[in-house]
């Protein structure tokens, strides 16, 4: 099925999968880390939803390289999702760490991230880190967690300008991976 390709398409596909991918219920607890103006939450069925970020219009405005913020440490949640975020910050081990903290029992941590070798017409000089499938799994190993799950969001073309929504990961745009205890 090709759409056509513009940024909400492509993030409604993106956020759609991590979604579906995060298994979340109506009445669970979801902290949305780098989530801007908290559009992931139109996304999610009744839940309890803290989004966190240092732009647009989160919940709590912060600066996550500096960590978790205060009253967020001391909470628990069913899911924890970090949508095109970690490879913005130098932090992203100890934030991890933190995360698996405030993890429930049974509770699982989203990571969407860009496929560190798609083609790109331009850089973004903000990806300060790229993450293979392989460098994600060693993280989350020294983070005490695993990966349970993975797969891809969508395939852009550059040149036809389409999307096409997949569950491949070699030629997708992001990979969203399920890490849980």
């Amino acid at each position: 099925m090709n759409i056509n390709c513009d940024m909400m398409n492509s993030r409604n596909i993106r956020l759609k999968k991590i979604v579906k991918m995060s298994r979340v219920k109506k009445g669970d607890k979801v902290l949305d880390l780098g989530c801007k103006d908290n559009e992931l939450k139109k996304f999610l069925p009744e839940v309890d939803y803290i989004g966190v970020d240092i732009d647009g219009k989160p919940d709590i405005k912060y600066n996550l390289e500096m960590g978790l913020p205060k009253e967020i440490l001391n909470k628990k949640f069913d899911v924890i999702i970090m949508g095109e975020f970690l490879e913005h910050i130098e932090n992203f081990k100890t934030l991890l760490l933190q995360c698996k903290k405030c993890l429930k029992e049974n509770g699982r941590i989203i990571v969407s991230t860009p496929f560190p070798y798609r083609f790109q017409i331009s850089g973004d000089p903000t990806h300060i880190h790229f993450f293979t499938k392989m460098s994600m799994r060693n993280l989350a190993k020294i983070c005490g967690l695993k990966i349970t799950k993975m797969k891809g969001s969508f395939i852009y073309i550059p040149i036809f300008k389409v999307i096409i929504p997949s569950d491949q990961i070699i030629y997708t745009n992001n990979v969203i991976y399920v890490i849980e205890k």
